[in-house]
């Protein structure tokens, strides 16, 4: 696949075309990345903002309630976990316990643990604890990342 950048400084807006053959999976990850720039309304101590899903590292639910943990803030977002997976799922992120997902691109490292199940190094540093239960939807989302990473290189 090719890559051009092209500046020009004239254009009034920034726009990026993407153009290919025939669609495949470097082409869904490349327009789920730029789905990704669609913002999410987080809330927190009476103020609103706006997030961007690549941003986000991890979801959790805590008392029936939608939170989106970023590399230092932590938001309330409306809907439930099962809303956002059916929304950004194709943006990496995965569901990692019955209350929590996590976004694929900001894990670091992935190590075993105890009881078949797998400690996630986030980017920022904190350590996610993925349910066994989970596992194989995980492993399975890795692989078609790191498939996709390959394709490209």
């Amino acid at each position: 696949m090719k890559i051009r950048y092209l500046k020009e400084p004239s254009l009034q807006e920034d726009y990026v075309e993407v153009h290919y053959c025939k669609e495949n999976d470097a082409v869904e990850v490349i327009r789920n990345f730029f789905l990704s720039f669609q913002s999410i309304i987080g809330k927190k101590d009476g103020c609103v903002q706006k997030l961007l899903p690549g941003s986000i590292y991890y979801l959790e639910v805590v008392d029936r309630k939608l939170f989106a943990y970023q590399e230092k803030e932590v938001w309330q977002i409306d809907g439930s976990l099962r809303y956002f997976l059916d929304c950004y799922e194709e943006s990496g992120f995965v569901q990692i316990g019955k209350s929590m997902a996590v976004n694929l691109y900001r894990v670091s490292r992935v190590k075993a643990d105890l009881n078949m199940r797998l400690r996630l190094l986030m980017d920022n540093g904190e350590v996610l604890v993925l349910n066994r239960s989970y596992k194989k939807t995980f492993t399975e989302a890795l692989q078609r990342l790191q498939e996709v990473c390959h394709e490209n290189n």
